[in-house]
């Protein structure tokens, strides 16, 4: 019976471990999985910071550029990723890009996945945004 006990036990700690993921608070969030975003585009208002979420269990190694295609372009008025050298995460990383200050379309990329792409738009502080 104590064997049976500490088997369970050994295996819900091991599930629990296994199952865990990279979170935030934010309510501006993308996450992203070994070669995408779980989103294409999102909105948010101007002052905004955006929470990016390597999921611990499925995410991979992402470097993320302002850009489109894998490739860094800089766009006037998007915050600082690093340059062309860009923000570099792992799996059950969460990293809070700098704020966004002005209003337009942004571009964030990663540079290992040409096809992973997202589409940032930053609206004047009485615009709605969306999650």
């Amino acid at each position: 019976m104590r064997k049976s006990l500490v088997c369970i036990a050994l295996f819900c700690f091991l599930a629990g471990c296994s199952f865990a993921k990279a979170t935030t608070n934010n309510p501006h969030a993308v996450g992203m999985s070994g070669t995408g975003f779980d989103k294409a585009a999102i909105t948010v208002p101007k002052g905004s910071t955006i929470a990016f979420v390597d999921n611990s269990d499925t995410g991979g190694l992402h470097i993320l550029i302002i850009g489109q295609n894998a490739q860094p372009h800089s766009e006037n008025g998007a915050p600082d990723f690093g340059g062309a050298s860009g923000k570099r995460m792992n799996p059950g990383d969460v990293w809070t890009s700098p704020p966004w200050t002005k209003p337009g379309v942004y571009h964030v990329a990663c540079t290992i996945h040409p096809a992973m792409n997202l589409s940032v738009t930053v609206l004047d502080a009485t615009a709605t945004p969306t999650k």
